[in-house]
């Protein structure tokens, strides 16, 4: 990614696309795509859905009204219980990766 100009005419640096991991600690396709991103120094925001059972429905809701655990939001985009090999592909259309 490229730095671009300001307003101010001061250097800035490109906005982050958002990775956040809904999922639990005892699941274990949680655990691989979180020491995935974190292998890869990829940050991430994990939400506990055991500590937040609020943050629920806004899974269902993403999700089409089932919760599953994990799911990855990458950039605009909801992957549901997705392998290694489609989160690579998620974070590179992302320019995470």
């Amino acid at each position: 990614m490229f730095s671009t100009l300001s307003p101010y005419g001061r250097l800035s640096a490109p906005p982050v696309v958002p990775v956040v991991v809904y999922g639990r600690r005892w699941c274990g396709l949680t655990q691989m795509v979180r020491r995935y991103l974190d292998r890869n120094g990829i940050p991430y925001e994990y939400v506990d859905l055991d500590a937040h059972p609020e943050a629920r429905s806004r899974l269902a809701w993403m999700t089409g009204g089932r919760v599953y655990n994990p799911v990855v939001y990458v950039g605009g985009e909801v992957l549901v219980q997705p392998t290694i090999g489609e989160l690579q592909w998620a974070l590179s259309r992302s320019g995470q990766r």
